[in-house]
């Protein structure tokens, strides 16, 4: 039986769309999985912390952190939270409860020691070359001349075509696990459950980890994971929430850390 030309013209226009509805979003993350699963690494810093509250003296000492990080050039420039390595991001200026009383948090953080840990294994020097505080943004490079970084390959995520999201939109992220379980790549698949629009522009989803490229249902960049930081509660402490910062504000993050990392350091003063 022959189908009626106005039905044959209707399915012609229909048949592209429904093709993209059918998409799967377990697809997008086996091929993200595939391309970019070494696109998330882990970094192991060692930070100097000194932090007082009020009048209180003043607490110094070493902090060991591991965190995630996603490699956004292919000369090694690594995106992290910049809370994760440097705490005061986050407390520095806050108002917190001490035994009944608001004091504010003065806290000062300094990396002293930075490697990128490849999934290799292999472990490159690194050094913080650009920090949004306002972002929660911190940009890692490997240290010039460092032997170890000179037949490393890295694998940044593609950053073109950048996706928009909203409400109820499947994302992939990609992430890797702890020591305890040998670093290996994993992947995760989830959807938006909220917008957050003041005071900037945030996305919410159920993954709390920092450190993360999201990449919408198309397989294009659509943000990182971070945390955003509020006042002190009813119980003293300060506020924080995982957010999914937007690829637009995120770009332009790497742009300017992009163009750090190719500026060379001033020379020392005699």
């Amino acid at each position: 039986m022959k189908l009626p030309l106005f039905l044959l013209l209707t399915l012609g226009t229909v048949s592209a769309p429904l093709l993209h509805a059918e998409q799967k979003i377990e697809d997008t993350a086996r091929v993200l999985y595939k391309s970019n699963a070494d696109s998330v690494i882990t970094i192991r810093a060692t930070v100097a912390l000194t932090m007082s509250a009020g009048d209180n003296p003043s607490q110094s000492r070493d902090q060991s952190v591991e965190e995630l990080g996603t490699v956004v050039n292919a000369q090694g420039l690594v995106m992290v939270s910049a809370s994760s390595i440097d705490p005061a991001t986050g407390a520095d200026g806050r108002m917190v409860n001490v035994r009944g009383n608001q004091v504010k948090l003065s806290v000062t953080s300094e990396v002293k020691e930075a490697r990128l840990i490849m999934p290799d294994g292999t472990e490159v020097p690194a050094t913080v070359v650009f920090k949004d505080r306002d972002l929660n943004l911190a940009f890692l490079a490997p240290e010039a001349g460092a032997e170890e970084a000179k037949d490393v390959k890295f694998h940044p995520i593609n950053l073109s075509e950048p996706q928009n999201l909203g409400v109820l939109d499947e994302v992939v992220v990609l992430t890797r696990m702890d020591r305890s379980l040998g670093r290996v790549s994993s992947v995760e698949c989830d959807y938006v459950r909220a917008l957050i629009e003041k005071p900037r522009r945030f996305l919410s989803i159920h993954l709390p980890t920092v450190g993360l490229p999201v990449f919408g249902l198309t397989g294009k960049f659509a943000g990182f994971t971070t945390t955003r930081f509020g006042s002190a509660g009813e119980g003293g402490s300060i506020s924080m929430a995982p957010v999914v910062l937007p690829a637009s504000d995120v770009i332009k993050a790497i742009e300017q850390a992009t163009a750090k990392q190719k500026t060379p350091p001033a020379p020392a003063k005699k």
